[in-house]
């Protein structure tokens, strides 16, 4: 990843150009991962260039709301961008760019649908990565499972154009969810794997 230029937050305009996963990062998530099932929220070009999975939810797919079950290795890095409003009617969460009222963070709202997911044992193990500070308040539960922090701002990759921030300006972190089978095995794993890169916390 070679291509590199001046990107700000502020020029954003559609949930096509959100962040992408940092390539610093990749070879630790297939390190402690390996081949992966599910991406529910990546683009096509994201895609084949960087993480590889399986099979993918797109915007269009609304892999959010998908009735289709989140099943295997899943990662997942919800939008940065955009808010999400619970439509009673439709009894779903709406995901756009603007949203009124009580609306929620999107970090919030899709890793609570990875959680659900890995308890009904859909999900093999899951690895969860977000830029989102505020989520660390306003979603206790994350505490539960092993986290890493980053010691460096992460280089984000935009997602349209495919270059990275020339000055990261965010930071981030990841929560794994494990293999049950496999138990304290698995978080050894993810810490022996992931303490390269930051402090862990289990």
């Amino acid at each position: 990843m070679n291509k590199k230029k001046p990107y700000l937050s502020t020029q954003i305009k559609h949930l096509n150009d959100d962040w992408l996963t940092p390539c610093d990062f990749l070879p630790y998530i297939d390190a402690l991962l390996g081949d992966i099932d599910l991406d529910p929220c990546s683009t096509h070009s994201a895609n084949v260039e960087f993480l590889k999975a399986k099979k993918i939810f797109t915007l269009n797919d609304d892999g959010l709301n998908i009735d289709e079950p989140w099943t295997g290795t899943v990662y997942l890095f919800p939008p940065t961008i955009g808010r999400c409003s619970f439509s009673k009617e439709r009894g779903t969460w709406r995901w756009s760019v603007t949203a009124g009222t009580g609306a929620k963070a999107p970090s919030v709202i899709w890793f609570r649908r990875l959680l659900r997911e890995w308890k009904l044992r859909n999900i093999h193990q899951a690895l969860f990565f977000s830029t989102y500070p505020e989520m660390m308040r306003i979603c206790p539960e994350i505490w539960d499972y092993p986290m890493c922090f980053p010691t460096k701002r992460v280089n984000l990759i935009h997602g349209k154009d495919l270059y990275t921030l020339r000055s990261p300006i965010y930071w981030g972190y990841f929560i794994y969810l494990p293999k049950l089978e496999f138990g304290f095995q698995q978080t050894d794993k993810f810490v022996d794997i992931f303490s390269h890169i930051g402090k862990v916390v289990t």
